[in-house]
């Protein structure tokens, strides 16, 4: 059954905001002028930033200072994805070569900023994600997925979705499974060991562009080009509750640690690259508690630290970063 039908008989009506709050500017980094962030993320404990440039350097930068950390620059290609293990340890980049026939994932310890494991990956575009035990990473991009030791520098498990690639992926909690959002309309959970498929994969009426596994392990949260977010079982791939209608595309959702918050980044259907609207749901009710749109920023990454939520922008040559409470 398709998602629209599901999300019918569920929510009999949208949610509307119960706060005024809003989102408050904490940072501004000034970047070389003519650069422009791409890609930003920011580390668990909140203390990092680091961030795709334009002129195709990785620039990582201290979240509370603003202050320079270390300036990244490959031979290998051009930079393509970036992320923070759990523990903040590690640092992934992943690089694209030309001619995009395969490309490679750096995986650097950020105390001495030396090179622990040099990856062999096929994906374009990609997107990184550690478990949160920090044994494996897992990256996913136009063509397969793959699952990687880190300590061996393995490749553990290879996931090929019928068509598209996968957008986005997560691990759960207990880094056993991992879930993925296909170009082909589907969000599916997988072993994170072997790459076998678990339960029904969950069809969506348009393609999803975000996933995320709820902290308990058990529900995973998806978002798209239906401007609805699905609560999905993880085990046998049913749709348990879904909330409609968001404001826009789905483009980012991270969960709180204790499940009850979400922050859904938006893009605007009309213009895809418009992404500044973000808000921050009370999972339980179904309700707004933060609503923040500023025209001029794109929102990139960010992070639960604590009881609040922060995430990065860029604007020109500035990087910029904000609080939600």
């Amino acid at each position: 059954m398709r998602l629209s039908v599901i999300a019918l008989s569920l929510i009999c009506c949208v949610p509307t905001a119960v706060s005024a709050q809003s989102a408050r500017q904490e940072k501004t980094i000034n970047l070389p002028g003519g650069v422009s962030v791409e890609v930003a993320v920011i580390s668990r404990a909140g203390n990092l930033v680091a961030a795709i440039c334009s002129d195709h350097v990785v620039r990582v930068w201290s979240a509370r200072s603003g202050e320079l950390m270390r300036t990244i620059k490959e031979d290998t290609g051009r930079p393509s994805g970036v992320q923070f293990s759990g523990d903040g340890r590690l640092l992934a980049v992943s690089y694209e070569t030309v001619p995009y026939e395969e490309g490679t994932i750096k995986v650097i310890d950020v105390d001495s900023w030396k090179v622990q494991s040099d990856l062999t990956s096929e994906c374009m575009f990609c997107t990184l994600s550690f478990s949160p035990d920090g044994q494996r990473l897992a990256s996913a991009g136009n063509s397969d997925t793959y699952v990687w030791d880190v300590a061996t520098q393995k490749k553990v498990a290879t996931i090929s979705p019928p068509f598209g690639g996968s957008a986005a992926l997560s691990f759960s909690p207990d880094s056993r499974w991992v879930a993925t959002a296909d170009g082909d309309g589907f969000v599916r959970v997988y072993n994170a060991k072997t790459g076998a498929l678990r339960g029904t994969p969950t069809e969506f009426l348009l393609e999803p562009f975000t996933v995320a596994f709820g902290p308990d392990g058990k529900s995973v949260l998806a978002g798209g080009a239906d401007r609805v977010i699905s609560i999905i079982d993880s085990q046998d791939g049913k749709i348990s509750r879904a909330i409609p209608k968001q404001p826009g595309l789905v483009e980012t959702l991270d969960i709180s640690a204790n499940g009850k918050l979400a922050a859904v980044v938006y893009g605007a259907g009309e213009l895809f690259t418009a992404v500044n609207h973000i808000a921050l749901w009370d999972l339980d009710k179904g309700a707004v508690l933060v609503d923040f749109q500023k025209p001029g920023i794109t929102i990139m990454g960010g992070t639960f630290v604590d009881d609040h939520y922060v995430f990065a922008a860029g604007s020109g040559n500035q990087l910029t970063l904000w609080l939600i409470h």
